[in-house]
């Protein structure tokens, strides 16, 4: 088991024998951890300490969790130590239900130990400061699901959307998402936050990232009014579904999952945070999702799509003659992509890796994404059924099953439409 301790900069160390995570109290880059905000986020507004400390949490676990590898084995033990504003607000219970969070998302064992942080005075936000209220905070991420629901949302009032970014890749498709909303006549009140790892990563996967995410967004929420954080994602992505036998338990990652959100819930609950954080979509398909946008998009809803991203393997610098910020179209995320706005009536105007290869490089791409292509051919020839639903559980007390059976047939049959090569 490997400990770590994440700590405000003006907050001494109390772990020895753990690796420090060092938060540094002016913006920027120290230690392990490069950030837009202080470790109070008074940057954000007036964020009530239950929020503070939660973030804290998340960002010790997102930085933990990509400088760990994994083994072969896959599982990984980490013993975390936070340094807390109000560690009292945290008793057993509540650290064994994030700890449960954890390691439902990231597939890995969390031992989680509250500290106080010894900083004094502490920092507060500006009471000069007038700060912009919100009806609701939106997660924009750059990506499809999220660009198609900000282009439902942002035709309404007092919404304010987050973005949450550690990569160029993903600021640029931020970027572009937020100038093609202003080009389209709708601009958005759009808050962008480097926050994540300095060092080299040694993990690959982030499946740490929602929760940090998700933490972000109910504390700007609580700072500014808001009672409801959206985190905009069709619903079979949430579910989820492993595509072939391979790829099930803990190699199927559960980031909006219902019961995600509702164990989320739970813990906001348990440390009386008035927030609470919804998928609207979660009854739609990609697809579906792409359509309800369509028809009410300010702007070329295809134009704007282009610009988003959803390749899970940005490799492209791998192949000769590739361009590294293209999508590869053939992973599975590029797969139900191209399904999506196809069903969607949207003319796919992304760059896409494999139509852009020629001679050995396009037939090197087709045999590294064989795995991808040969598990959606599977999930399509076999289909699903109500044991290979209840088996994405468990669910919240209120999930309709036949629902979601019928949900992810009809996710099938979007993606059975897209050519495999």
């Amino acid at each position: 088991m490997t400990a770590f301790e994440l700590r405000s900069a003006t907050s001494p160390a109390q772990v020895p024998e753990a690796r420090e995570l060092s938060w540094p109290v002016v913006p920027g880059s120290a230690g392990a951890l490069r950030t837009d905000l202080n470790p109070w986020l008074t940057s954000l507004g007036p964020v009530p300490n239950g929020a503070t400390d939660l973030v804290r949490f998340a960002t010790g676990a997102y930085l933990a969790d990509q400088l760990k590898a994994r083994p072969q084995s896959f599982s990984r033990s980490f013993d975390l130590r936070v340094h807390l504003v109000d560690p009292d607000a945290w008793p057993g219970p509540v650290l064994d239900d994030l700890a449960d969070l954890l390691s439902s998302l990231t597939a890995d064992d969390w031992q989680l130990e509250s500290l106080r942080d010894t900083t004094e005075p502490r920092p507060v936000a500006s009471e000069d400061e007038a700060w912009k209220e919100a009806t609701r905070v939106v997660l924009l991420s750059g990506g499809l699901d999220s660009f198609a629901g900000a282009a439902i949302s942002s035709a309404e009032p007092g919404v304010l959307y987050l973005g949450h970014w550690d990569q160029p890749a993903v600021k640029s498709a931020q970027n572009a998402v937020k100038a093609w909303f202003a080009a389209s006549g709708r601009p958005i009140d759009y808050l962008q936050l480097l926050h994540g790892v300095r060092d080299d990563k040694a993990e690959g996967t982030t499946r740490s990232r929602s929760l940090l995410f998700m933490a972000l967004a109910v504390a700007l929420a609580a700072a500014r009014g808001a009672a409801i954080v959206e985190v905009p994602e069709n619903g079979y992505t949430s579910l989820n579904p492993p595509l072939g036998p391979e790829r099930g338990g803990a190699l199927s990652t559960r980031s909006t999952h219902p019961w995600t959100i509702a164990r989320f819930n739970r813990l906001l609950d348990a440390l009386g945070i008035a927030v609470r954080v919804r998928n609207p979509h979660e009854d739609l398909t990609k697809g579906e999702l792409v359509r309800l946008a369509v028809a009410v998009s300010p702007g070329d809803f295809g134009v704007g799509a282009a610009k988003t991203l959803s390749c899970a393997k940005l490799n492209g610098h791998w192949y000769k003659g590739g361009n590294p910020n293209y999508h590869c179209g053939l992973c599975v995320a590029c797969i139900v992509r191209r399904a999506s706005l196809t069903a969607g009536g949207v003319p796919d105007q992304t760059a896409y890796l494999f139509e852009t290869l020629v001679g050995d490089a396009q037939a090197d791409i087709l045999r590294h994404r064989g795995r991808d292509i040969d598990a959606i051919r599977l999930a399509i020839a076999t289909g699903l059924d109500d044991i290979d639903l209840m088996a994405l559980g468990p669910f919240p007390d209120d999930f309709d099953l036949d629902a979601g059976l019928a949900l992810c047939r009809r996710a099938l049959e979007e993606i059975a439409r897209v050519p495999l090569g």
